[in-house]
């Protein structure tokens, strides 16, 4: 029987392939992290020959092969059009952990440029001020694997405040608050509003979502009272603290897409 020609390499996308954010360095001296190298090795179980893909962090995918010990060569370059078509910040309400962490990941997903974290008036979750700093990297680690299973271009950067306002107050703007007060607007209907203007002009925006219980008068009052502040509404079902930013980012990019 004559022998089978065996078929060439299939070229493959950065999507079919295992991701993994390294920093710009890392590609010019082609031996990848050590913690990148344990999950390549010892849980993908890759070996010498395999390919896999490495995110810089400034919009490029990189298709790379391994060689022994951690090393590997650049293969082919690949640009990411993966980014939404403006910076969205999302300040979380502080909460349990697992909600928090399930928020990350969500928003991650969604598209964010960035997760903001400070605790309002009823939330419950006090968090220690020696435990901030563990407790962001941990935040920080479980968003670049959202953003590398997402084939994100950008690494979405969390960062943890001690007092809200003083997030808040960084916020750019507009800014969306997800909360039920007096003349609250339904997303939809307000991002209907602004496409019928000029999207376009908008280079970024915020979105703040609550704690389980919701906003204090006095939080809902001085936010009212910010510029460019809007109170909306997501529809006719209540969603979960973890779920609501997410929600809305997938009516954002829905009505921005069809811009």
């Amino acid at each position: 029987m004559d022998r089978q020609p065996v078929p060439e390499e299939r070229e493959l996308s950065p999507r079919a392939l295992p991701r993994f954010f390294v920093a710009p360095e890392v590609l010019k001296e082609g031996v990848l992290p050590s913690a990148v190298a344990h999950q390549v090795a010892h849980v993908l179980r890759l070996r010498s020959g395999d390919r896999i893909c490495l995110l810089d962090g400034t919009g490029d995918a990189w298709i790379a092969r391994l060689g022994e010990r951690g090393q590997f060569r650049l293969i082919q370059q690949y640009p990411l059009t993966t980014e939404p078509p403006l910076e969205v910040v999302v300040l979380q309400a502080l909460v349990r952990s697992e909600k928090l962490e399930q928020a990350i990941r969500l928003c991650v997903q969604g598209g964010v440029s960035a997760v903001w974290v400070a605790p309002s008036q009823r939330s419950v979750v006090k968090l220690e001020a020696s435990k901030g700093r563990t407790r962001q990297e941990r935040w920080q680690k479980i968003a670049a694997e959202e953003a590398e299973l997402a084939c994100r271009a950008r690494l979405p950067q969390i960062r943890l405040f001690e007092y809200w306002w003083e997030a808040f107050e960084a916020l750019p703007k507009p800014i969306l608050v997800l909360d039920e007060w007096e003349h609250t607007r339904l997303l939809n209907a307000l991002l209907r509003e602004w496409q019928a203007a000029d999207m376009a002009s908008f280079q970024a925006l915020a979105l703040v979502v609550g704690p389980e219980g919701g906003f204090s008068p006095e939080e809902r009052a001085r936010m009212a009272q910010s510029e460019s502040v809007y109170a909306v509404s997501l529809g006719a079902r209540v969603l979960r603290t973890e779920s609501a930013g997410f929600y809305a980012l997938a009516q954002l990019w829905a009505c921005w897409e069809d811009n």
